[in-house]
């Protein structure tokens, strides 16, 4: 069926090649240029996007833009950045073989009221007009909450959940050693970096200074990016390069405090930790470029905690005369830290058993990506981009044992194509061909191979309403044996009712692939041993959601949503009381819940509340009982206060008491409650920022017999020439 389709689109393909106008004289252009209202200063950096089209651009560094070759008409220009108010110009004209001109003034806000995504439809479109639930994280957001890990900046967003580094969205995963086979699927500018032999993430494999923001997309999205997606997207843009020269630098240092107990104190050495991050951009020819790096120590402030962590990642990108663009990344983690297992015991939470305290994990992976955009015309656009992944990690299950793990590759490709073929379709289809290589003494060699092809009609059924139909078929094959083939449609409706509300509904189908780890990984340590399962299935979910936004002015905004999942054959890790583990088709399960998020900004935005709650009723059909590791209630409030040079934030996280885990069930848990204080001050290009994290050393656990962080305090300085 795959060929067939393949055909198809290819046939599809060339009619619309041939069907394309030549660019000649008989268009026009706009150019301008935008600035800030207050200050007149330019902007760089913004997106400008002709509705109705696939055309665009952004501003350079002198605030300057230009679209060319625009067919005659009149149009409506959304125009859009972080930081500041969203503007849209309608009825702009555009003449034949003339240029309009524009100047556009936008005002800044630290509200993201409609900021452009890309990740629900694959092309970008305003935050408002998606039918799928999305979250954006800003930089501003990132660079306000002080975190050295990435994963730390998506805490505060409704639905999402950690179990260390086990992400969970509306409940779909809950704790898994090394955050094998996650039901996310993590991308880098689009390009998925799960790693190919373990479908784990790697939340450290590009430096936190290089991203521009984080766009979460919440329920199965395999109907347009396949397996890994079936519990949601994360993908993480990263900044732009451009001709414009700026070196950005955080340097930071802090210390762990002791443990509230006196018993419970371990050492008399300061803990502490520290980390630089560094980021150039500038132009080389007519080549833009974008390099940064970081480094990461800590002690770590438990035994046999600590981390020497490097990151480092450049961006390419050039233009041709044809319009077409580009666009070239690499990236390269590595990393060493110690491999906690759990504590020596309960009285004893900060020391780990003897036989552990030498164990060490080392993960290092390799990211590289190319992607080709060419639009054809104002109406027709193709974009080619192939990747390679090497995802490496020694030392995973002993520490006695070094190189028994080798590296695991991922090479892919993916041809896309964005069609309008009037004024109320637009088509988006594309094939896709990734592979997973690995080689290792625990679970032996193998190679799979995947393909697909994908779907999605965007219909405007009404002015204000729009209907979204896809589907992708994928078809795996695992060591040239067996095959398993996934049909995974979706639709979805989003009704821009009023002025400022937003009604979105979706409905579709994920899978999960299982990873060659799950299926044939065979080893003994700490007391466990691991059986492999080869006969493991895909494991699928149906989803349904609907959710508003409502806007208040322009200072506010209320979200809120409903959700409910089917999971069938769900992967799951079975521990029995003689320490056996195996991965099984174990679990059918019903997830249903609520999120609600609120912003408001007051008196010119100079104190800012948001606050953000989830309920989750997560069921095991057969028994009834709470799935394992999802905490029912979730809720996080944040507080701001913006002077003129100053900011001062505490933020309040909470969550229920998880109910039910596999390894220990016996042992106490309790509730988590967090309270984080943070501080920035800035004097020219120079920021001096503090935190206080956990401020009152309250101690939980998020796994068993792992105790999570205490209090700590940092202090750091962040350069930016540009300021």
């Amino acid at each position: 069926m795959i060929k067939k389709i393949s055909k198809v689109y290819i046939i599809l393909f060339f009619q619309l090649m041939f069907s394309v106008h030549l660019f000649s004289q008989h268009y026009g252009a706009i150019k301008g240029k935008v600035v800030d209202s207050e200050n007149n200063q330019p902007v760089f950096g913004v997106n400008i996007l002709i509705k109705g089209t696939l055309m665009g651009t952004s501003t350079d560094s002198k605030g300057k833009f230009e679209i060319n070759n625009i067919p005659p008409g009149m149009y409506t220009l959304f125009i859009s950045h972080i930081g500041y108010r969203n503007k849209t110009l309608q009825n702009i004209t555009i003449t034949s073989g003339t240029d309009t001109v524009l100047n556009v003034e936008l005002k800044e806000s630290v509200l993201e009221m409609n900021p452009v995504v890309v990740s629900a439809t694959k092309h970008p479109q305003s935050l408002h007009s998606t039918h799928q639930a999305v979250e954006v994280i800003p930089h501003i957001r990132i660079k306000e909450s002080q975190y050295s890990r990435l994963y730390r900046s998506l805490d505060n967003v409704p639905g999402i959940h950690f179990n260390e580094q086990n992400i969970s969205i509306r409940g779909s995963s809950g704790y898994s050693v090394f955050n094998v086979g996650s039901r996310i699927l993590v991308m880098v500018d689009g390009i998925p970096v799960n790693s190919p032999d373990l479908g784990a993430i790697n939340w450290d494999i590009l430096p936190i200074l290089d991203i521009k923001r984080i766009e979460i997309v919440k329920g199965a999205g395999s109907a347009l990016y396949g397996s890994s997606a079936m519990g949601g997207v994360v993908n993480i843009i990263t900044n732009e390069p451009s001709g414009d020269r700026q070196i950005l630098v955080r340097t930071r240092a802090g210390i762990y405090d002791d443990p509230a107990y006196e018993e419970w104190e371990w050492t008399d050495k300061v803990l502490h930790f520290e980390d630089i991050n560094a980021s150039y951009r500038s132009r080389i020819g007519p080549v833009d470029l974008n390099f940064s790096f970081s480094r990461y120590v800590s002690t770590g402030y438990m035994e046999n905690n600590h981390m020497d962590r490097w990151n480092a990642a450049i961006r390419m990108k050039t233009e041709f005369t044809n319009k077409s663009h580009l666009d070239v990344y690499a990236s390269w983690a590595k990393s060493r830290e110690g491999g906690l297992i759990q504590w020596l015991n309960q009285n004893s939470p900060f020391e780990v058993p003897p036989f552990n305290k030498e164990d060490e994990i080392a993960f290092t992976t390799v990211n590289v990506a190319l992607q080709y955009s060419w639009p054809l015309s104002s109406t027709l656009g193709l974009t080619f981009r192939t990747s390679f992944l090497s995802a490496y990690m020694s030392n995973q299950l002993t520490a006695y044992n070094p190189g028994a793990f080798q590296p695991a590759y991922g090479p892919g490709a993916e041809i896309q194509c964005i069609w309008l073929p009037n004024n109320k379709n637009q088509i988006t289809c594309g094939t896709e061909y990734r592979a997973d290589i690995s080689s290792t003494e625990y679970f032996g060699d193998h190679k799979g191979y995947s393909s697909s092809f994908y779907l999605q009609d965007e219909i405007s059924v009404f002015p204000s309403v729009r209907a979204t139909l896809g589907f992708r078929i994928d078809r795996h094959v695992l060591d040239n044996e067996s095959f398993v083939s996934q049909f995974s449609p979706k639709a979805g409706v989003n009704a821009q009712v009023l002025s400022g509300t937003s009604i979105r509904s979706t409905a579709g189908k994920g899978f999960r692939a299982a990873t060659v780890f799950e299926k044939f990984v065979k080893a003994d340590y700490a007391g466990f041993n691991i059986l492999p399962n080869p006969d493991l299935k895909p494991e699928s979910s149906w989803f349904w959601d609907i959710g508003i936004i409502q806007e208040f002015f322009d200072n506010s905004n209320v979200q809120l949503s409903y959700f409910y999942s089917e999971y069938s054959n769900m992967i799951e890790p079975v521990i029995d009381f003689l320490g056996t583990i195996q991965f099984q088709n174990r679990l059918q399960a019903k997830i249903q819940g609520i999120e609600f998020a609120e912003r408001l900004f007051l008196f010119s935005e100079l104190l800012g509340l948001e606050s953000t709650f989830s309920l989750l009723d997560p069921v095991n059909v057969k028994t009834g009982e709470t799935l394992p590791y999802r905490p029912r209630f979730t809720a996080d409030c944040i507080a701001t206060l913006r002077l003129k040079n100053c900011l001062l934030q505490a933020e309040y996280r909470y969550f229920s008491k998880i109910e039910e885990v596999e390894i220990n069930p016996l042992d106490p848990r309790v509730p988590v409650k967090l309270l984080n204080v943070r501080a920035q001050y800035t004097l020219g290009k120079f920021t001096v920022q503090a935190a206080l994290t956990n401020c009152f050393n309250y101690h939980f656990t998020y796994v068993e017999r792992r105790m999570a962080e205490v209090r700590k305090f940092s202090l750091g300085i962040l350069f930016n020439s540009s300021e």
